[in-house]
């Protein structure tokens, strides 16, 4: 997976061995149901224009890896309000792109180093979640 800021163009390659743990919670039409006086269903339907969350997780200690300098370029990143990024999928099977911001309502970044104890380099691994919400360019 590739991160793009798309104000400076820069990119952050993410492993592809994040599992997306949510892809499948999505409901994208939302549903108000309310009752006439007489019984009858009065039933609203909408499809939701953005907010999908998308979270990146590493499963386990042995998937999912990045390395610490891209981790604090991300947190950076994070830390930017209003900026904007694309999630773009690059697995043979699938090149989904995302328009994305970190989802600071749900914790962007939780992160643990893979061996356990404090890094000494910045090429030294870490188990991460990040965390996104889906957006579509029109500003929803």
């Amino acid at each position: 997976m590739i991160l793009k800021r798309e104000s400076t163009k820069e990119t952050v390659q993410i492993e592809d061995g994040f599992l997306w743990t949510d892809e499948f919670d999505w409901e994208p039409i939302t549903q108000n149901i309310e009752f006439a006086v007489d019984g009858t269903p009065i039933v609203q339907e909408g499809k939701k224009k953005g907010g999908r969350e998308i979270t990146l997780l590493s499963k386990d200690v042995g998937q999912g890896w990045i390395k610490r300098k891209d981790l604090s370029k991300l947190y950076d990143w994070s830390l930017a309000q209003a900026e904007q990024f694309t999630l773009q999928f690059t697995y043979p099977h699938d090149n989904r792109s995302f328009n994305v911001i970190f989802n600071h309502k749900s914790k962007a970044f939780e992160a643990t180093p893979v061996k356990e104890f404090p890094t000494i380099s910045e090429d030294d691994y870490y188990n991460a979640t990040i965390r996104f919400l889906e957006f579509t360019r029109d500003g929803n």
